[in-house]
C-alpha cells in the first residue's frame, strides 16, 4: 500500500488547522516555523503544502506579511476545466450537450431576473450580429458577448465563468462549424431577446431551444475528425 506523500499530509493538516481554529478569509496564519511545529511536519513539506494550497485558492501569500486564509472562490477549479475537458476523445456533441443543458435550463431564471438595461444591451449585440452577417463578417466574438450578457442578470459569477468556459471549449472543438446558410444567426438571437422582453417564459425557452437546434444542425455537417471521436 503506497504511503501518502508528506506534503499531502501537510496539506490535510493545514486545512484541518484552519477549520479547527475557525479561521476566516483574511485571517493570518502563524509563521512558517510555528506552523510546522504545530502541525508536526518539517518546513520543506509545509512549504510544498502551502504552495499547492495557494494554487487551489485556499490560502494566499502577501509579500512581506506572511500567509493568510484566502477568500473562497471556485476560480482555480474553473480555470482548470478547459484542460480537463479538452482531452482526446471529447466530442463536440458532448460539450454542446452540457452547454445546451446549462443555458436552456437557466432561461426560466433569466425571465424572472432580466432587467431592461441588460436586455437592451443584448438587443444591441443582436443588432450588431445582424449587421456583421449582412457585411459577411464573423460574429463569433459578438455571439460570445451576447451569451455572457444574457445571464448577467442572475448575478452569479459561477454561471458566468462556466458559460465562458463551455463557450471557449466549444469554439475550440468546433471552430469549423459553418455559418447558417440563411445567415439568420443574429435574427435568432434577437428572437430570444424579444421573448424575454415580453416576459414570456414558454416563448423564451422555445427560442433558446431553436437556437441550439440550429447549432446542432450545423455541427452535424462537420466531418467526423472535426467533431472529435469517442
Amino acid at each position: 500500500m503506497s504511503r501518502i506523500p508528506i506534503y499531502r499530509e501537510a496539506q490535510t493538516r493545514l486545512r484541518d488547522f484552519i477549520t479547527e481554529q475557525g479561521l476566516r478569509p483574511g485571517d493570518r496564519l502563524p509563521s512558517e516555523a510555528a506552523l510546522a511545529d504545530r502541525l508536526g511536519v518539517n518546513r520543506l513539506s509545509l512549504r510544498e503544502a502551502t504552495r499547492s494550497l495557494q494554487a487551489l485558492g485556499v490560502i494566499e501569500a502577501q509579500q512581506g506579511n506572511g500567509l493568510f486564509v484566502a477568500q473562497f472562490s471556485l476560480a482555480p477549479l474553473i480555470e482548470q476545466l478547459p484542460y480537463g475537458l479538452a482531452t482526446p476523445g471529447t466530442t463536440l456533441d458532448e460539450v454542446l450537450t452540457a452547454r445546451e443543458a446549462m443555458e436552456v435550463g437557466l432561461i426560466p431564471a433569466v425571465v424572472r431576473s432580466a432587467d431592461s438595461v441588460n436586455l437592451t444591451r443584448c438587443e444591441q449585440l443582436a443588432h450588431t450580429m445582424i449587421e456583421l452577417e449582412a457585411a459577411g463578417q464573423s460574429t463569433v466574438e459578438v455571439d460570445k458577448e451576447f451569451h455572457l450578457q444574457l445571464y448577467k442578470s442572475l448575478d452569479n459569477p459561477l454561471v458566468d465563468n462556466l458559460i465562458e468556459v463551455f463557450w471557449d471549449l466549444f469554439v475550440k472543438l468546433g471552430d469549423a462549424i459553418p455559418a447558417p446558410e440563411d445567415a439568420r444567426r443574429g435574427e435568432r438571437h434577437m428572437a430570444i431577446v424579444r421573448a424575454l422582453q415580453a416576459q414570456d417564459p414558454a416563448a423564451s425557452l422555445v427560442r433558446m431551444q431553436e437556437h441550439f437546434a440550429d447549432v446542432r444542425k450545423r455541427a452535424a455537417d462537420l466531418p467526423p475528425q472535426a467533431q472529435g471521436s469517442s
